[in-house]
């Protein structure tokens, strides 16, 4: 009786923690990624794309900024990893597909990527410019450009100093108040988003939590019926 009051007990316990570890499990097979395919040459933070098809997937640094890295669709290849910064919208501008915004840029210039926004999400990401490109970028674009300093590498891009540039070409520290309010995305007619690689989207996780925690309730009541029978 000992010996099978035990193992229910594992048992029981096991399914508390297939309850907790769930969510993790869960987020792991969601990343953030899509396809596109461009047809003229275009500026992805410090290195100029040509025409082909290729991959976009982030990169997770903190809650505040991520990286960008754009690959070959196998992956085989890395093209270049860029900082990105936080672009909210509004739930109703929600697409479920993949959108790419580009900056305007001087005539004979390749456009640069402004903002990526991955499908069905209401974040997507802009691209941050080293600040000799930055100052291209606002000048040409009439907008301020997040920036950091040109020396900046890629292993600094967790602490990097994030700064503002302005159409006319002053460079200001970053101001976290200042973060633009959601705004609806122009298309863009560079980039062709092709379906996403990342896997399908799973059904909503409601349903299997409560039964994790029914069953951890059965086996509750199945240990106390066994112990005042053992009384």
């Amino acid at each position: 009786m000992k010996k099978l009051m035990s193992c229910l007990a594992l048992g029981a316990c096991a399914m508390l923690l297939a309850v907790a570890t769930a969510p993790a499990a869960f987020a792991q097979s969601d990343p953030q990624q899509g396809t596109f395919t461009l047809t003229e040459p275009l500026d992805v933070g410090t290195v100029t794309l040509q025409p082909g098809t290729y991959l976009i997937r982030v990169v997770l640094i903190d809650s505040n900024r991520d990286m960008l890295q754009v690959t070959t669709t196998d992956r085989s290849k890395v093209f270049v990893t860029v900082l990105s910064r936080p672009h909210v919208i509004l739930d109703d501008e929600v697409m479920p597909e993949s959108r790419y915004v580009v900056w305007a840029t001087t005539p004979g210039q390749p456009r640069a990527l402004k903002t990526w926004f991955s499908g069905d999400r209401t974040t997507g990401h802009d691209i941050v410019y080293p600040q000799g490109r930055a100052i291209e970028l606002a000048a040409a674009a009439k907008e301020s450009v997040i920036a950091i300093p040109d020396a900046v590498t890629e292993t600094e891009y967790k602490t990097a100093p994030l700064l503002v540039v302005t159409p006319d070409r002053t460079v200001k520290p970053y101001d976290a108040m200042a973060a633009q309010t959601p705004r609806k995305p122009a298309p863009v007619a560079v980039a062709e988003a092709r379906p996403s690689e990342q896997l399908p989207k799973t059904a909503s996780r409601i349903p299997l939590f409560a039964g994790l925690g029914l069953l951890s309730l059965v086996g509750a009541f199945g240990l106390r019926a066994l112990a005042i029978r053992a009384a």
